[in-house]
């Protein structure tokens, strides 16, 4: 009974091989890194379409997100601030947020990203201040000294779930909201 030893009969052929032969290929010689890769990205893709379909997750994962999101921008905002010699403001309502610098003896839109559009926040967030104020602006100065002379505080709240991001002239910090 005739069997055949592929790896001796290629190795025998070397580099004799057309292309045509090298193309076809035995059933049982399974497949190929490139299919499976194929298969890995459409995989990916999928997973990514249906992330996106979904909603954004846990209120409270929103929350942290958007409030971690905001006290970066707001610390962006106070070194610009203080290697600039420019005051900026955060002008908020209760779905939105926007930085602007005082430039030419006015408030513009903040040229730099990422300060530099609206962001709008995911879903149900809204924001306020600590007296439940749904809008006001935050003033961000070059002597890092808290407006007023006291801290600042804004809150996001989705359901019941809340944190407060309070900013005291020089950095902006995220905490869990009190009562």
């Amino acid at each position: 009974m005739p069997t055949s030893d592929w790896p001796a009969q290629w190795r025998r052929m070397g580099n004799h091989m057309s292309s045509l032969q090298l193309r076809h290929r035995r059933r049982d010689s399974g497949v190929t890194l490139v299919e499976i890769l194929v298969v890995l990205a459409l995989i990916g893709v999928s997973a990514g379409v249906v992330r996106y379909a979904l909603p954004s997750g846990a209120p409270e994962r929103t929350v942290e997100q958007e409030a971690d999101l905001l006290a970066a921008r707001v610390n962006i905002a106070a070194e610009r601030s203080l290697i600039q010699g420019r005051h900026h403001t955060v002008v908020w309502d209760t779905q939105s947020y926007q930085f602007k610098q005082w430039e030419d003896g006015e408030w513009q839109v903040a040229k730099d990203a990422p300060l530099s559009e609206q962001h709008m926040l995911d879903g149900e967030v809204l924001l306020s201040n600590a007296d439940g104020a749904q809008r006001g602006v935050l003033h961000i100065g070059p002597a890092l000294l808290p407006s007023g002379g006291e801290v600042q505080v804004l809150r996001l709240t989705v359901e019941s779930v809340m944190r407060e991001i309070s900013f005291d002239g020089a950095s902006a910090r995220v905490a869990p909201a009190r009562p």
